[in-house]
């Protein structure tokens, strides 16, 4: 039993279709009645856009052109931003470029002083001797 569930659960499965054959006169004849006007268009409803829901939602020239120009004043702003923020890096840039310069000159001015006293204490002890 349960190979015979399991057989009939792994089955392939085919769509049904009537085979038709070429002798059947009916076979060729075209659709006519309400089945025709489902299976094929009309040019007025495929050119008819004003029911679709894409024609319902598309927004009104007025709204786009609102909506640009609140992106473009949006844009602006932003941009303004990024430049003023360009502004502050640059001048942090060059403000630990300077400290860097100031650390160095005194670095090297203590080192002078260091060695002109280290320096004036072994001529001093020389001479004591």
């Amino acid at each position: 039993m349960l190979v015979t569930a399991v057989s009939a659960q792994a089955a392939p499965t085919a769509p049904i279709t009537p085979a038709v054959e070429a002798t059947d006169p009916t076979a060729m004849m075209p659709l006519t009645g309400p089945i025709a006007a489902r299976a094929l268009p009309t040019k007025n409803s495929a050119l008819d856009i004003n029911d679709t829901l894409a024609a319902q939602l598309q927004p009104s020239t007025k709204a786009l052109s609102a909506a640009n120009q609140e992106l473009l004043s949006r844009n602006a702003q932003l941009q303004r931003q990024v430049n003023d923020l360009q502004t502050q890096v640059n001048v942090l840039v060059y403000e630990s470029k300077g400290q860097l310069f100031l650390y160095g000159a005194f670095t090297v001015l203590i080192s002078l002083l260091v060695g002109i006293f280290v320096s004036w204490l072994v001529f001093v002890r020389r001479e004591r001797w």
